[in-house]
């Protein structure tokens, strides 16, 4: 009895050794290299360090994501970091896998956020899982947020033109199944003023893993080009817009027609008759 206790004992250690080292070779997926737009990174970048330096190329302009390299499955999200008088005072990058995530902060150093400006612009909307139409422009302010259609939470994030504005942007959004809304976000400048900017989203005929892959792929166009002709804006506006023309030149000829004087009598007879 002893014998097979033993033996027993002896497998199971034998059968632990590879999962032990499996699990020991195993390592989580690291953020190898990024940069930004508007700014460089003081420090030298490692994956095995948190917290970093930020120097704005123009102090009033806002950095955004340039360019990263990941080693391993993993989705990179930005975000940007918060004073207590809302001004953005760092970016918030975080690489999420499958079983966790890891966050760096990059604080900027030379932020020009407390001239006053009336500079209320967004300058770039992200969502997870989302494609943005069209791109985010000075003269727009409607959207459309095309989704997956098997989407349950829509993550956000907004910058904007100025530095020293802010974005009021909800992180996370609950959505029941098939649900479509309308998303208000609104920029305050640094001296007060507003501009409300309005997304629609959509849900695409694509699941989570087909929409993914066409957005890894740099693909986004079939996502807004396979959305129904006859649902786009333009042509809405268009049949609108011809309708009302229609309308008009109907009310015109008949107005025309009441307003007409007749030269002639019907009750008088022709003269050759």
């Amino acid at each position: 009895m002893k014998k097979l206790v033993c033996t027993f004992i002896v497998a199971l250690l034998l059968l632990s050794v590879p999962f032990s080292a499996l699990a020991k070779d195993a390592k989580a997926p690291q953020l190898k290299a990024i940069s930004f737009k508007n700014a460089k990174i003081v420090e030298q970048f490692s994956p095995e360090k948190y917290d970093y330096t930020l120097v704005l190329d123009e102090p009033k302009d806002t950095p955004t994501l340039e360019s990263y390299e990941v080693d391993g499955k993993a989705d990179i999200f930005v975000t940007y970091a918060l004073d207590e008088a809302k001004h953005q005072t760092g970016i918030i990058v975080t690489l999420e896998f499958e079983n966790g995530s890891t966050i760096y902060n990059f604080a900027f150093s030379n932020a020009e956020f407390f001239e006053q400006s009336s500079n209320n612009l967004l300058k770039e909307v992200t969502c997870r899982l989302g494609v943005i139409y069209p791109a985010i422009n000075a003269e727009d302010t409607d959207y459309t947020i095309y989704i997956p259609q098997d989407l349950t939470v829509l993550d956000l994030s907004a910058a904007t033109q100025d530095v020293g504005a802010y974005c009021d942007v909800p992180k996370e959004v609950a959505l029941s199944a098939d649900q479509e809304l309308e998303l208000t976000l609104t920029v305050t400048a640094s001296n007060g003023e507003t501009r409300a900017y309005t997304f629609k989203v959509k849900r695409c005929e694509k699941s989570s893993k087909e929409f993914d892959a066409l957005v890894k792929s740099g693909n986004t166009d079939i996502i807004v080009k396979s959305e129904r002709f006859y649902q786009k804006p333009a042509f809405l506006i268009a049949t609108l817009s011809v309708c009302v023309a229609l309308l008009l030149l109907i009310m015109f000829i008949s107005l025309a027609k009441r307003l007409t004087i007749s030269l002639e009598d019907e009750d008088e007879q022709e003269f050759f008759e």
